[in-house]
């Protein structure tokens, strides 16, 4: 490419970028940048917010079933009480009958009874036993009766505590009840809320996607028009059908090392890349050996030429030479998609992602890719 050439070429798309930055300019509305990063942040707060009601709900199903427990420990309760009443009502009415049969016997027999007493004591002493034993029965049956209607009271009064506090408890379940279908309906509408949220989120980021994807091919589209005609490197021609299956397998690997990896001269490890030794170790690591300098990498594969933008494809090798000479070949990228690259810059920087869009813009020293 001769330097007339380039330096109008550098002039025409220095024009393209400028005229596309007064576009880019704010009008006072919210970009598309702004508007995606608004819903994320909704997005983050929807989420946020569903984990809270997912922590109410446990906490509300808790104590449900809690008061459900409480309630049915309180109706057995309840049953065996009523089971006790039942033994305490059956005692109660044996000592009655118990108590008015010894009073009718002494009140049918009674005359017979004191005379038996008195006939049959041999002595004075002997009487007197005999009539406080007769004494003590009486009191006997008397004090069974008063302890077993005692004893009926007590668990009756126990029986009505139960009942109240199972009334209590029905409430409670109740109304527990509620508030825990209230909070699945919070969470469920919350839930719908996050989807409808994510959902956006991805529409906006999907039209953003093709957006710049639109933007990336009309400005590639500007600057191959303007690099149309340019010469390919000799025995560098361009043959469509030679392009074989892109590799972005070798970008997974490249991405491992983006804002990480230092720019080390000559370095082919990850403790340090150059640009070439970065392509290098990329595709060595997905089986794919090539060679080691930028200017010998350039030869191997299918060729793309500068002006064939569109066919670029994710783990493509672009190339950059001296004045926009491709004899002069001194820099290498590795495509990534919608206009930009990978590469390790120069000294003092990081393995960095940026727009190779930019770079050809910028200084017009791009010579062409390869599909290794």
């Amino acid at each position: 490419m001769s330097a007339r050439l380039h330096r109008r070429i550098q002039l025409a798309v220095s024009g393209v970028i400028a005229f596309a930055l007064l576009l880019s300019a704010p009008h006072g509305y919210a970009s598309p940048a702004d508007e995606i990063s608004a819903t994320r942040k909704n997005a983050v707060k929807a989420s946020a917010r569903l984990d809270d009601l997912a922590a109410t709900l446990e906490l509300r199903n808790e104590e449900f079933l809690q008061v459900s427990e409480d309630l049915s420990t309180t109706r057995a309760q309840i049953s065996e009480t009523e089971r006790n009443l039942d033994l305490a009502l059956a005692d109660e009415n044996a000592a009655s009958q118990q108590l008015s049969q010894r009073a009718v016997s002494m009140y049918r027999d009674g005359p017979l009874g004191f005379l038996d007493v008195f006939v049959g004591a041999s002595d004075y002493q002997e009487l007197i036993t005999r009539l406080e034993f007769m004494r003590l029965v009486g009191q006997s049956d008397a004090a069974l009766l008063i302890r077993v209607r005692e004893a009926r009271k007590r668990i009756d009064a126990t029986q009505r505590t139960l009942e109240t506090r199972r009334v209590e408890l029905v409430a409670l379940r109740e109304r527990s009840g509620e508030k825990k279908s209230e909070v699945e309906q919070a969470l469920e509408e919350q839930r719908a809320y996050l989807s409808s949220v994510n959902s956006r989120l991805k529409r906006l980021i999907a039209d953003e996607k093709k957006r710049r994807e639109e933007e990336a091919a009309r400005q590639a589209a500007r600057i191959a028009a303007r690099l149309s005609g340019s010469s390919s490197p000799r025995g560098r021609e361009f043959v469509a059908s030679a392009l074989g299956e892109p590799h972005p397998e070798a970008v997974t690997i490249a991405r491992r090392y983006v804002n990480k990896t230092p720019y080390l001269w000559g370095g082919t490890t990850p403790r340090g890349f150059d640009c070439s030794g970065l392509v290098q170790y990329s595709y060595n690591r997905v089986g794919i050996p090539i060679p080691r300098t930028s200017r010998l990498q350039y030869r191997i594969g299918a060729f793309i030429p500068p002006d064939r933008l569109d066919l670029l494809a994710p783990g493509d090798l672009v190339f950059f030479g001296y004045g926009g000479n491709p004899g002069a070949v001194h820099h290498v990228g590795m495509y990534t998609g919608d206009g930009k690259m990978i590469h390790a810059p120069q000294a003092g920087q990081l393995v960095s992602q940026s727009s190779l869009l930019e770079r050809i813009s910028s200084r017009g020293d791009y010579v062409g890719a390869c599909r290794p």
